[in-house]
């Protein structure tokens, strides 16, 4: 049978088996190392091998290496550079008009090329926020061997940057817990601290803790030269977008065109997409209460317009919606005015903006109360009410009875009860009494009486068979004759012939004249 002591053996041969490649693999990082010190550099084909050959295990992942970064820099980019320089220019330009105090009117050509100065401009807003990006993710990985919870406490690429810079090389967060109170909530500080006391981070090497600080200071210039680009856009907003600026403002103004990439994309845009741009994404440390910007759901930029704040909380999502629509059509009408070389108002947007006001304010209005009403004065004339054969038969139905009319009816000096139904007035009336009609008196039914209308009529003659009474007989006696038989209709039946001939529909006229 198999022991302890043979499986412990047949352990440490599969580990001796191991260690024929871990020294081959130091072999090799020997040899690039020699490399290096004899010529000055590694090349990459000599460097592949060390770096795919390795097994990397977990101490190797928290030990130091040097951090190299290979990734172009987009404030080195040459158009980024040629471009902000022409925006100086543009604003040396308006500095020395302010102070000459001189008007000068842009002719077409200026106009154009501030347009285009513009348009570059988003477009260079939209790589700048996603090299804010890549930079924040690079400080992220760089500093994730010292406090690897950190980037999911803080999830503002700026704050980020700050905590990290506030941080460092410091083992107990807490000493600088009022440095971090000035950029950060207390339950964010109460969170890092606990996590800095368990993390499982090591100190930084000076050569790492400086790649860092050089991001740090790399982001710093990327939000520089971002509201740079941004204020010159806002600046030039009132004269390409009057009616988008007089809706919500030039700020905002900037931040959609920015988003989008210019005006033409953003007159494509929907209303129910523009209350969207610029919403912040939920993730689990937001959805836990430690979202590090103040987050609306199904809410973007235009939440912090002039228009919705001053709604009241329960109405602001109401607000936005009213908001986009208007802005859809106002940034509409800008685009075709310029596009058409029309002259660009503000009109517009300024009748939007006194509608919506409008608007909000009725909202903002209290129900009106329930007025009580009078009830109508009551008609005290009698009704004319319709008569017929259905009428009346309803008040047969419904008629008091006679033995209900004497016991309605009250005599006169007659001693009531002390106790009782007596003391009430609940009696039999006439009925208890001797001068009381007698409960058995026979009551005259009267018949319904026949209306006399000519449907009566012909209902009448339809019901009736035609016969003769029972006395009419066919038997006549006669003086000569004697007892004889006779039609009792011949007669009828002549009478009826000679009206045929004389009175009917189809008689004309005749002659009196005997015929010849």
């Amino acid at each position: 049978c198999r022991t302890m002591a043979d499986a412990l053996l047949d352990d440490l041969d599969d580990l001796s088996d191991v260690e024929p490649e871990e020294e081959t693999n130091n072999n090799v990082a020997e040899e690039i190392e020699i490399a290096a010190t004899n010529d000055g550099s590694i090349s990459a084909q000599q460097q592949a091998p060390a770096v795919n050959g390795g097994n990397e295990t977990a101490a190797d992942a928290t030990s130091p290496k040097k951090h190299t970064n290979h990734r172009h820099r987009l404030l080195d980019n040459d158009a980024l550079k040629s471009h902000l320089q022409s925006i100086r220019t543009i604003h040396q330009k308006d500095d020395t008009t302010k102070m000459t105090s001189i008007q000068h009117k842009n002719n077409k050509e200026e106009d154009e090329h501030e347009h285009q100065l513009i348009l570059a401009s988003n477009k260079h807003l939209v790589s700048l926020r996603a090299e804010i990006t890549n930079t924040h993710l690079d400080i992220c990985k760089s500093y994730h061997p010292k406090f690897p919870e950190l980037e999911e406490l803080v999830t503002d690429p700026f704050q980020y940057r700050a905590a990290v810079m506030i941080i460092q090389n410091e083992v107990d967060v807490t000493n600088v817990n009022e440095q971090l109170n000035e950029i950060l909530s207390s339950n964010q500080i109460i969170t890092i601290s606990v996590a800095g006391s368990t993390t499982s981070g090591r100190m930084l090497t000076k050569e790492e803790l400086s790649h860092v600080n050089e991001l740090c200071l790399y982001l710093d210039e990327l939000q520089n030269v971002q509201e740079e680009l941004t204020l010159f856009v806002e600046s030039r907003m009132e004269e390409w977008s009057p009616s988008v600026c007089a809706l919500v403002g030039p700020t905002l103004a900037a931040q959609l065109l920015a988003s989008t990439g210019g005006l033409a994309e953003l007159a494509r845009v929907p209303s129910c997409n523009l209350q969207l741009l610029g919403k912040n994404r939920s993730t689990a440390s937001s959805r836990g209460g430690m979202a590090t910007q103040s987050r609306t759901q199904h809410a973007g930029f235009l939440m912090e317009c002039d228009l919705v704040q001053s709604c009241p909380n329960y109405l602001k999502m109401r607000a936005v919606k009213a908001v986009a629509g208007k802005l859809a059509l106002a940034v509409r009408c800008d685009h075709i005015n310029v596009e058409s070389g029309r002259q660009r108002t503000a009109d517009v947007g300024r009748k939007f903006k006194e509608e919506l006001r409008t608007k909000f304010g009725k909202w903002e209005e209290p129900d009106k109360a329930q007025v009580v009403k009078a009830l109508p004065k009551p008609d005290l004339t009698t009704k004319k009410r319709r008569g017929g054969k259905r009428i009346r038969r309803l008040k047969e139905r419904f008629e008091e009875t006679e033995l209900m009319k004497q016991a309605n009816k009250r005599a006169f000096s007659v001693e009531a009860g002390e106790y009782g139904d007596d003391a009430m007035g609940i009696t039999l009336g006439m009925l208890d009494t001797k001068e009381g009609g007698a409960m058995r008196n026979t009551t005259e039914k009267r018949k319904m009486r026949q209306a006399n209308t000519k449907a009566s009529r012909k209902r009448a003659a339809q019901m009736s068979s035609g016969v003769t009474d029972g006395l009419a007989s066919s038997v006549v006696f006669t003086p000569t004759q004697g007892m004889e038989l006779v039609n009792p209709d011949a007669n009828k039946e002549r009478v009826r012939k000679a009206n045929e001939k004389w009175f009917s529909d189809n008689a004309g006229f005749q002659s009196a004249l005997p015929k010849k």
